[in-house]
């Protein structure tokens, strides 16, 4: 077996499992496991959140499963000056789940905020006991001052 065949069959098998789990986040359908998938403690408090995320690295998944796969091709038929290609696609395979995992990550984040925000006004809103800060004229507090001050 000829080092092309080898590295052509890693490719394979690496753009297999990029491509499923990506295939699956995108639709929605990827299973919470502890295995595959974003590693943050956002994704990881609400199914809902873990969703979304997953929505968002799907495709850079996807396409860095499809990088690892023409990868592959070119392996198998590589020599010389063409084993530049399989190269820089395996580089930009990585570089796609580096930043489909950071921008799945942010966006865990945010939704986290948002959600956190809301159940903080609703609680803020609904409780008794909170009574507004009383709005102050500053304006009037320094004319009453004034006029008190000439008198």
């Amino acid at each position: 077996m000829t080092a092309g065949a080898i590295i052509g069959i890693i490719f394979i098998v690496c753009a297999l499992a990029l491509l499923i789990p990506g295939a699956l986040a995108t639709a929605g359908r990827l299973p919470g496991n502890s295995i595959v998938g974003l590693r943050v403690p956002e994704v990881r408090k609400d199914e809902g959140i873990w969703v979304q995320a997953h929505r968002i690295v799907g495709p850079y998944l996807i396409f860095g499963g499809a990088a690892l796969a023409f990868g592959a091709a070119f392996s198998f038929i590589a020599s010389g000056w063409l084993w530049l290609v399989p190269a820089v696609l395996a580089v930009l395979a990585v570089v796609a789940c580096a930043l489909g995992g950071n921008m799945g990550a942010r966006a865990a984040r945010l939704i986290d905020d948002v959600r956190a925000a809301n159940a903080n006004s609703a609680d803020s809103t609904n409780s008794t006991d909170a009574t507004p800060a009383p709005a102050v004229n500053l304006d009037a507090l320094r004319n009453a001052a004034r006029e008190a001050d000439q008198s």
